[in-house]
């Protein structure tokens, strides 16, 4: 039986309303007429479907299943469904005529209409050999929050089991928490074998990201001279160190020159005064280079203290050199 007497015989018996419509000569001879009259749905539905019939028998078939498909929207009817899925067969649309035909076949069964039922599962069950199925390979990186095939929602249930597609251009989108949306475009060839896509990873949204922690601020020194302050003492301990040593090899020395005495006469000195002035001479050089270091050190410590910056709170130090008997001593007070 060939594909127009099979769209004539699920045209038939479409209700009093398209005999209404054909009687009354409301149907115009062209589409533009048609929306101008102020028609009702159903009988839009009606007109459109009269005109899917003609470019149908005419060849247009593209054109036809685009009249059948907007008056199955405009007023539901199961002839208008059988007439479409015979139409996307005749174009080609293998999957999705098959589609509808199984939704046909159980309309039909509900309805009680035999023939229109087996009409429809003997062209479902003729297809079956012939759909494309595809396999989409989803990254198992991160969770999958929903699939879309051709812009409509896959069930969760259906991501890991064959999909049953036209023959053409389609597009697989993916959405997942933390990433950018992906789409795979991918060519479906007519042929039954199974057809693997792969969807690769997702990238991760930089916008949902979360920013990047600030470097730690070190804290702030709230004694910046510390450093120096502690070297500033620690040179005028060093220097009141040796000047006391200076003092000290300077009392030896002079006391090693008194016991020369009459061990020596002119530039003549026995074994005992040479050992003596030797010790004098040693003495005297110890406490000479003490002495300079001591006030070397004594001065670039006294300078560091007096350069920094004193502490906003807390003891202050002081250090001085403070006279005594028989020599001078580095005191260090505080102020507390």
């Amino acid at each position: 039986m060939t594909p127009n007497v099979h769209r004539r015989l699920l045209g038939c018996a479409r209700g009093a309303v398209a005999a209404g419509v054909l009687l009354g000569g409301i149907v115009a001879p062209r589409e533009a007429s048609a929306q101008s009259s102020g028609m009702s749905n159903e009988m839009r539905a009606e007109y459109l479907f009269r005109q899917g019939e003609k470019k149908f028998d005419s060849g247009q078939y593209t054109e036809a299943c685009n009249d059948f498909s907007e008056s199955l929207r405009l007023g539901p009817k199961l002839g208008t469904l059988l007439n479409l899925a015979l139409c996307h067969e005749t174009v080609g649309k293998t999957a999705t005529a098959w589609s509808e035909y199984h939704h046909g076949a159980a309309w039909a069964a509900q309805n009680g209409q035999k023939d229109r039922h087996d009409f429809a599962l003997q062209h479902a069950v003729a297809l079956e050999n012939k759909l494309p199925r595809v396999l989409l390979q989803l990254p198992r990186e991160s969770a999958i929050a929903s699939v879309d095939v051709d812009g409509e929602p896959l069930p969760d249930s259906r991501w890991y089991l064959p999909v049953f597609l036209d023959p053409g251009e389609h597009t697989v989108s993916l959405s997942a928490p933390g990433k950018q949306r992906g789409s795979v475009k991918f060519r479906v060839t007519n042929s039954p074998t199974e057809q693997l896509v792969n969807v690769p990873a997702l990238s991760d949204d930089v916008a949902l990201a979360p920013p990047p922690k600030p470097a730690p601020v070190p804290p702030s020194d709230p004694d910046p001279d510390r450093t120096r302050r502690l070297v500033g003492i620690v040179l005028l301990a060093s220097g009141g160190a040796s000047l006391a040593l200076g003092l000290t090899f300077g009392i030896l020395a002079v006391d090693k020159r008194d016991e020369i005495g009459a061990r020596c006469t002119g530039n003549r000195c026995t074994a005992e005064g040479a050992q003596v002035y030797r010790d004098a001479q040693t003495n005297a050089a110890i406490s000479t280079v003490s002495t300079v270091l001591g006030i070397g050190a004594g001065a670039v410590g006294g300078w560091l203290l007096f350069t920094s910056q004193p502490k906003a709170t807390g003891p202050a130090t002081r250090a001085f050199v403070a006279p005594r008997a028989g020599g001078a001593e580095l005191a260090v007070g505080g102020v507390f």
